[in-house]
């Protein structure tokens, strides 16, 4: 494999050496979005290619806690709790750009001989996008990533059991695009993003959110998985330049009283490069192609909730007049609705998914969209009327979203649409780890009415998401 030409170079082992590259950090997400993966010797790691190296089975069949799944089985794992492997995409392998001597690379799950695992998230993602290749589609997305910042190290955080944390910000008020409070996020903000710039991150933009310490930063858009691979770099990222600063930051769904932390995604489909969903000969320039879309993220809305919503502090987060959307509904510039339309001209005509949660996996959240649209495109559908006015503190007639992580399984369950596009053993897998996450919450002794998040919730998502 060394001996492939690698990025320019004769050969990966030529790239190496240009990079002074003795260690390989290796990365993947597990079924909650949690980065796993190991440091490896340089030896070790081009030894083991192209298959990896071997890590626990349990790695992509635990719990947020780590604690392997035992009450219920998928056919990737084995009896004795053997191995499987973390199989490096070379194209993602980078300098480390701190670390002089570091290059890290994203995994996918894979069994030991280098097949692919399906329930593996990245892979998951490959799937849907595999689909829409064979119809001749491909996707250009992005995320809107949203996070809280503090001013407490992540140390003195534990200590003070999460509660009473110090939002980096000059005003006590819930604000939004308020300079002063940008100002002070600067410095942090600068090291990430010459980070992200290393990494060959593009971004757009990023600002004072809502939520009292809360940023927002906004990248560039590319092909899903490119676009997954890079929400897990820069929240790990953002994570390290807050270790290394003596600060805190979490993507945390509900961390605190207020505004929550979303994690929005833009996408629009493309046929050869050419925009999809603007028609000018359609009316309100909304192509069939879109409309057939459309309709099958509505459809399949309540059941991709437990994908964009996956813990169950997630669901802290919807309520009413909170910002994020309460119902399976969608408007043209409508903020307040489940599907947010823009498509007043081709190069920008898309659709804003605004449900999922900043906890998200993005592999799964982008596979579970994608492959709602794809369930509309197959049954031809028409959309629901449009909702023209606002989405919240409405009849109870219009039904609302899941509202715990058990209802959102339940409504993911009953959904044969998304359940044959993601796989029906994949889907009833998660479905299981939702019930005992569930589960593992209530035998805890924690109240999920209560107002405040509980510590369970902070020990497992302040600082893993």
């Amino acid at each position: 494999m060394t001996d492939t030409a690698f990025k320019g170079e004769v050969n990966l082992d030529a790239w190496l050496d240009r990079h002074h590259v003795k260690r390989v950090r290796t990365l993947a997400t597990d079924l909650d979005g949690y980065a796993l993966g190991k440091y490896c010797a340089r030896e070790k790691f081009t030894k083991g290619l192209p298959i990896g190296h071997n890590l626990a089975d349990a790695a992509l069949g635990s719990d947020s806690e780590s604690t392997p799944h035992l009450g219920f089985w998928h056919t990737f794992r084995r009896s004795v709790l053997g191995d499987i492997a973390l199989s490096p995409d070379l194209s993602t392998l980078v300098p480390d750009g701190k670390d002089p001597d570091l290059g890290q690379v994203i995994c996918d799950f894979t069994f030991l001989d280098g097949r692919p695992i399906s329930l593996c998230p990245r892979t998951k993602l490959k799937q849907q996008v595999e689909k829409l290749d064979a119809l001749g589609l491909s996707v250009k997305c992005t995320f809107e990533l949203e996070f809280f910042l503090f001013d407490n190290s992540f140390d003195d955080a534990e200590r003070k059991r999460y509660q009473n944390l110090s939002p980096v910000g000059a005003s006590p008020l819930q604000t939004i695009y308020l300079l002063k409070d940008s100002f002070r996020a600067v410095s942090f903000m600068n090291e990430v993003l010459k980070r992200l710039e290393w990494f060959g991150i593009p971004w757009e933009a990023w600002n004072d959110e809502n939520g009292m310490g809360q940023i927002e930063l906004n990248l560039m858009p590319d092909e899903p998985v490119v676009m997954a691979d890079r929400v897990v770099r820069a929240k790990q990222i953002i994570f390290e330049t807050a270790v290394e600063q003596g600060l805190s930051t979490t993507f945390m769904a509900h961390p605190q009283p207020g505004f929550s932390n979303g994690m929005h995604i833009h996408h629009s489909l493309l046929s050869n490069g050419r925009p999809q969903f603007f028609d000018e000969a359609a009316p309100r320039n909304r192509s069939q192609l879109l409309r057939h879309w459309l309709a099958g993220l509505v459809e399949t809305m309540p059941a991709a909730v437990s994908y964009l919503c996956p813990s169950v502090n997630a669901f802290r987060r919807l309520r009413e007049f909170a910002a994020p959307p309460v119902t399976a509904t969608w408007g043209e510039e409508n903020k307040s609705t489940g599907i947010r339309l823009i498509c007043d001209a081709p190069k920008t005509a898309r659709i804003e998914h605004r449900v999922g949660a900043g906890d998200l996996n993005p592999y799964h959240a982008l596979a579970a969209i994608l492959a709602g649209g794809l369930s509309g495109l197959a049954a031809q559908q028409e959309p629901p009327p449009e909702f023209t006015d606002l989405a919240w503190g409405i009849p109870a007639s219009v039904p609302r979203l899941p509202s715990d992580i058990m209802t959102a399984a339940k409504a993911l369950i009953d959904c044969e649409a998304l359940k044959q596009q993601l796989v029906p053993e994949d889907v009833e897998y998660w479905i299981k780890s939702r019930r005992h996450e569930w589960m593992t919450f209530h035998r805890a002794g924690n109240d999920p009415d209560s107002p405040v998040p509980s510590l369970w919730e902070f020990q497992r998502h302040f600082a893993a998401t």
